[in-house]
Formats: structure tokens, sequence, C-alpha cells
């Protein structure tokens, strides 16, 4: 066994062990690639709203939209996606909700960038970039400029992509967001690779491992990094998070890297 299989997994803080009303874990389980619990959180949620929530404000109908709107577009679902973030939006509109504005905002972007539509999908992050920089949401800017990067890489116009990319780590390492820096290292050794450029290539492929060490970002059986592709996921009531099919595997009735003894799903 490994010293990162021995080193622990990816640990969520503790969830309450009751709320008045529906949270999401989307945001985590967006970042670690487990789309389809990404989903099933705010499907619940809103369904929670619909049968439960009359009284309740309506800005958790317009989060579950709009985490329900990220999740779809992960999947490649573009059309739910899009019927999705419009909802939330409308609501975001009507109440004058400025943060939810630029999310959906960066939402509508990222799918006209998944659909191949960059021409709309430039307005768009600068009008998320804008209401971002507005209310002051560093997380966010780092979300769009990731999206203007890629939008730069598919137009093949690598040197603009890197430069959003250099912004983006600037703002990344001011606020401590590692998975966003996790991710603008992925795509700049895609860049470098590309290039042919080994020096550079090497450089990033340090800096992002010893992200991936820092946090944790690991399953504590296999080792396998979380969050470079879609897998599916299990957090135990201790918070601590594992591949599926690695607890599965283990068949321990103990969580792996604390020795809890229940092994009932978690929070996500």
């Amino acid at each position: 066994m490994n010293e990162r299989t021995r080193g622990g997994a990816f640990h969520l803080g503790a969830a309450p062990a009751t709320q008045c009303a529906p949270t999401h874990p989307t945001p985590s389980l967006c970042p670690l690639q487990d789309y389809e619990k990404a989903l099933f959180f705010p499907c619940k949620a809103a369904e929670l709203v619909n049968d439960y929530g009359k009284g309740w404000s309506l800005k958790y109908r317009a989060m579950s939209q709009y985490h329900m709107a990220v999740a779809y577009r992960l999947l490649g679902h573009l059309g739910s996606a899009m019927e999705c973030c419009e909802e939330s939006m409308k609501i975001a509109l009507q109440h004058g909700d400025r943060p939810l504005q630029a999310l959906c905002l960066l939402c509508f972007a990222d799918i006209h960038r998944s659909r191949g539509d960059l021409e709309t999908a430039f307005p768009r992050y600068d009008s998320a970039m804008s209401i971002m920089t507005e209310i002051g949401n560093r997380l966010g800017q780092v979300q769009v400029l990731l999206g203007v990067a890629k939008c730069w890489v598919a137009r093949k116009a690598l040197d603009k992509a890197l430069d959003a990319i250099e912004r983006a780590q600037d703002l990344a390492e001011e606020v401590g967001n590692k998975l966003g820096q996790l991710k603008l290292h992925c795509l700049s050794e895609s860049i470098y690779r590309s290039r042919g450029l080994q020096r550079e290539l090497r450089a990033h492929v340090v800096r992002f491992h010893e992200c991936v060490e820092e946090t944790e970002l690991y399953c504590g059986l296999c080792g396998e990094s979380i969050g470079e592709k879609n897998s599916r996921l299990q957090a135990l009531p201790c918070s601590h998070i594992f591949h599926l099919r690695c607890l599965q595997n283990n068949g321990t009735r103990s969580c792996p890297n604390c020795h809890r003894s229940s092994m009932k799903p978690g929070f996500v």
C-alpha cells in the first residue's frame, strides 16, 4: 500500500443532522465529477420545494433549478440545462438577486460553449464577470476565466487561453481555491503538451500533483485522484469520500480511513 493510499481520502465537512430547508452537496460533487449524484440532490430539493415549500422563499426553487442546470450540462443534457437555467434566471431577475444572476450567466455561457456556440458564449462570460466583479465573487471570477480559457482553446488561440489561465491562477491562489488551481493546471498541461513544451508541461504536472496531495483529493483505497473524470463516489457518515466501486470491492464494514464502524451511506 503506497503512502497516498495510507494517507486518507477526500473529506467533506460534516453535514448538520437536521435541516429546515433543502441544501445542495452539488457544488462539491460537480468538481469531484460524480455528475449523477450532483443531479440527484437538486432534483430532490426541487421536489421538496414543490411539495412542501409554498411558504418558502423562491430562492430555494431558484437555487435548485440552477444546480440542476449545472449538473444537466455536465451530463450533456444541454436542453434540460437551458430550461432549468432560464427558470432560475427568471426568479433571480424578479427578485434582483445579483449573485444568482451572475451564476446563471456563467451557466448560460458554459452551455453555449458546450454546444460549440462560442460567439454566444463570450458575451455571457463577459456579463457574468462584470457582476462577479461588482459583488466581489472571486471564486466565480475564477470559473468565468476558466470558461473563457476553454473557449480560446477551442478557437486554437492558445496565447489568449494562457493569459486567461494566468489571471485565473492569480485569483485562485489569492482565495485558496485549490480545486480551481487543479483545473487550471490540468488545462495548462494540455496546452503545453500540444505545443511540445516539455519544461512548462512538467512544471504544471508537478504543481497539479502537489495540489492533489495538499487537498487529499484522492480515493483512500485505490489512491487515484478524485475529480479527473466522471466517477461514482460515496461519502460515509464520517464524511470521508471514496470511489463507490472501491468500497464495494473492499468489503469492510468500517471506514478504511478512520475505521469508524458504520458503513451506511452518508450525506452525498
